[in-house]
């Protein structure tokens, strides 16, 4: 098996540690660009941390995840470029600071409401670890509908994934969907356990999206940039493949290795398992490397093991 870098201990908070004790920092993240239109009043801001996405109402703003700590005052600043309306609400996708970082600077009292997913809400009221408790200010279990005519937003929630409180938020009037850490970087995501996240429910998770959801056209990821729907979709079906893949690997006595060479036998997989490094990426490497993690991931939990959190995985063909 390849070289694993796994994140021994990190149960409770999962992540977080990770991302509160200056790890990725450390690996040289890029910091914030400029700030880009999706499409109508939906707007992107890449970069420290996860992507925060722009939604400009009639009377404010509303901002999707606010990066690291400390980008508060950089993410204001790309706002402004495009509107001088006050912040009126922050809707994180999910717990992790890379998403929920900037919070308290942005939202420092009730004035701004924040809102998550009740799985994530909870570990973001009870912080643990490095992780300071954030306020919450409204929570849902799987559907909210918030606003009316252009300013609607929609979240859903449609089971554990990358954490167990992933939120899809979407703008109907735009037709543009923050899919969060679900889908980043256009490859199979980074499970975390310690969070609630599972590989093998992921395929449901997604499958609910593709199918629960209509009329979106553009999808912002997580990390990284900005996707079709058809590319959702198919991000969709190779997630679906990679899991029962898996499945039919163990029960034939095979290895996580030989599952990935019957995943790359399939010629439209492909695009999900090369060998390049994403700009941007903080943590497990290429897409290649990522199936190996998330097929690793799978056996352990078909096994009923407990899975880990597996951070990266050397990819020999990286570049």
């Amino acid at each position: 098996m390849k070289r694993m870098a796994i994140l021994a201990g990190v149960v409770a908070t999962g992540m977080a540690t990770v991302l509160t004790t200056g790890a990725v920092t450390a690996q040289s993240l890029p910091g914030i660009t400029d700030i880009e239109q999706v499409s109508g009043n939906v707007y992107k801001i890449f970069g420290a941390g996860g992507n925060t996405t722009v939604f400009v109402r009639e009377n404010d703003v509303v901002l999707v995840d606010t990066k690291l700590p400390g980008s508060g005052e950089a993410i204001l600043a790309e706002v402004r470029k495009v509107t001088d309306k006050p912040v009126g609400m922050i809707i994180n996708t999910h717990s992790h600071p890379d998403h929920t970082g900037s919070n308290a600077e942005l939202a420092p009292n009730g004035d701004v409401q924040v809102v998550a997913q009740v799985n994530s809400a909870a570990r973001m009221r009870a912080g643990g670890g490095p992780a300071a408790p954030l306020r919450v200010d409204g929570d849902f279990e799987a559907r909210k509908t918030i606003g009316e005519g252009d300013d609607r937003i929609e979240l859903y929630y449609f089971g554990a994934g990358h954490t167990d409180g992933d939120a899809f938020v979407v703008f109907p009037a735009d037709r543009t969907m923050a899919a969060g850490d679900l889908y980043a970087w256009h490859m199979s995501p980074l499970i975390d356990p310690g969070s609630g996240g599972s590989m093998l429910a992921l395929p449901t998770t997604l499958a609910g999206a593709v199918y629960g959801i209509d009329g979106v056209d553009t999808v912002i990821q997580g990390h990284g940039g900005i996707s079709t729907w058809d590319e959702f979709h198919s991000f969709m079906n190779f997630n679906r493949g990679l899991v029962a893949t898996a499945e039919q690997t163990l029960l034939t006595g095979g290895t996580p290795e030989d599952a990935l060479k019957k995943l790359e036998a399939t010629p439209s997989y492909a695009v999900f398992l090369d060998h390049k490094l994403k700009p941007g990426l903080e943590y497990g490497g290429t897409p290649w490397s990522r199936a190996l993690i998330n097929l690793t991931l799978a056996f352990q939990e078909l096994r009923g093991e407990e899975p880990e959190l597996i951070m990266g995985m050397e990819d020999p063909h990286q570049h």
